[in-house]
C-alpha cells in the first residue's frame, strides 16, 4: 500500500512542497519560486518539478505516493477542483488546477483553500494535535481561518463557510474590503493595527512613531509593538485594542463551536507573550461565567510549513473517502 502523501502550498511568491506519511509524520519540505511566465501550464509544470524533486530526495517512486493535495488562495471551487480566479497568475481564471496536476503527475489530487489546509496541518501535526474541534485564526494582512471538526474541514453549505475574519464584531463599524462593516479582520489584522496608529498620529497624538509618520514612512505592526515595549502610550493603546477585539472574536468562536483549542498563526503571533498575555486577559474578562473556560488559546507550531503539511493531510483525508 502506498504510504506517502504530498502537499503543495501555492503562495504568491513561492510554491512549498511537503511530504507526510500515513501516521501524520512530516518527512520534509522544500520550495520553488512561482514561475514568472508560462501561465497555468508553467505553474503546473513547476508543481510537477517540485513533486519530482521531493520524491527523488527521499528515494520515492510514483507507486509510493497515495495522493497529492493542493492548497490554493481563493476564490476556488473545491468540489470541481477549479481556481475561480488568481489575479497574480495570468490565465488562471476558472482553471481546473486539480485535474491538471493529477494528469501531469498521474496521481490522484485534491484542491483545498490554503487557509483550511494550513489549519489542517496544525490539527494533524501541530498545535492542534489531539483535539476534536480546532479553530485556527491567521493574523496577517487580513484574518484568515480554518475550522476542523472531528477530522473534517468545515466548508459550509455553499463552500464559503469558516470565514471567521468576516464575523461582525462592531455593528456598523469600519468598512471591510469584503463589503461588510465591522469585521474582525478590520479590527485586529496587522494591517489595521498599523493603520490605526498612523491615523491617531496624523490626528495629533504624541508617539515615538510620529517622526516616521511625519516623514511619510509606512509603519507596521512590529514597529507598533516595539514602540509599545519602549513605553509609548499610543502604541500600547492600539495594541491593546487589537487584542481586545481579537478576544471578542475568540469568545464568539467559543459560543458557536466550543472548540478544544483556538490556534493563532500569522505575523502578529511572532510577538509571542506580548500578544498572548493581553489577549488571554481580555478573553477571560469577556468570556461567560456560566462554566469554567475550557478552550485553550495557543500559537501555531508549524510556521510556514503548515500549508504544505496540511495539504498533504487533505490528500490523506480524500483517500479515506474514496
Amino acid at each position: 500500500m502506498s504510504r506517502w502523501f504530498i502537499g503543495i502550498d501555492l503562495g504568491g511568491t513561492f510554491i512549498k512542497f511537503g511530504l507526510l506519511d500515513r501516521d501524520f509524520h512530516p518527512a520534509g519540505t522544500m520550495q520553488l519560486p512561482v514561475p514568472s511566465g508560462g501561465g497555468p501550464c508553467g505553474l503546473v509544470d513547476q508543481m510537477a518539478e517540485g513533486v519530482g524533486q521531493l520524491m527523488a530526495k527521499h528515494g520515492l517512486g510514483r507507486k509510493d505516493i497515495a495522493g497529492v493535495g493542493i492548497g490554493s488562495p481563493g476564490p476556488i471551487n473545491i468540489e470541481q477542483g477549479i481556481i475561480i480566479d488568481a489575479p497574480n497568475i495570468p490565465g488562471m481564471k476558472n482553471f481546473p488546477l486539480r485535474d491538471a496536476v493529477a494528469s501531469k503527475l498521474d496521481l490522484p489530487a485534491v484542491l483545498e483553500n490554503d487557509a483550511n489546509a494550513a489549519a489542517y496541518g496544525e490539527y494533524i501535526a501541530g498545535a492542534g494535535q489531539g483535539s476534536r474541534i480546532m479553530v485556527m485564526l491567521t493574523l496577517g494582512t487580513g484574518v484568515g481561518s480554518g475550522i476542523i471538526i472531528d477530522g473534517r474541514i468545515l466548508h459550509g453549505a455553499h463552500g464559503i463557510g469558516g470565514e471567521l475574519g468576516h464575523m461582525i464584531i462592531v455593528p456598523d463599524g469600519e468598512p471591510c474590503g469584503c463589503g461588510q462593516k465591522g469585521c474582525l479582520e478590520r479590527y485586529c489584522s496587522a494591517t489595521y493595527l498599523a493603520l490605526l496608529a498612523t491615523r491617531r498620529i496624523q490626528a495629533g497624538a504624541a508617539s515615538l512613531l510620529a517622526e516616521a509618520v511625519e516623514h511619510g514612512q509606512d509603519i507596521d505592526a512590529r514597529m507598533v509593538n516595539d514602540a509599545r515595549k519602549a513605553g509609548d502610550v499610543l502604541a500600547g493603546e492600539v495594541w491593546d485594542a487589537a487584542a481586545r477585539h481579537l478576544a471578542i472574536g475568540c469568545v464568539n468562536v467559543c459560543r458557536i463551536f466550543d472548540p478544544d483549542i483556538i490556534v493563532l498563526s500569522g505575523g502578529l503571533t511572532r510577538a509571542g507573550d506580548a500578544l498572548m498575555l493581553p489577549l488571554e486577559a481580555h478573553f477571560r474578562r469577556q468570556h461567560w461565567k456560566l462554566t469554567d473556560i475550557r478552550t485553550r488559546l495557543a500559537i501555531a507550531s508549524l510556521g510556514a510549513d503548515a500549508g504544505a503539511i496540511g495539504a498533504a493531510g487533505v490528500a490523506w483525508r480524500a483517500s479515506r473517502q474514496d
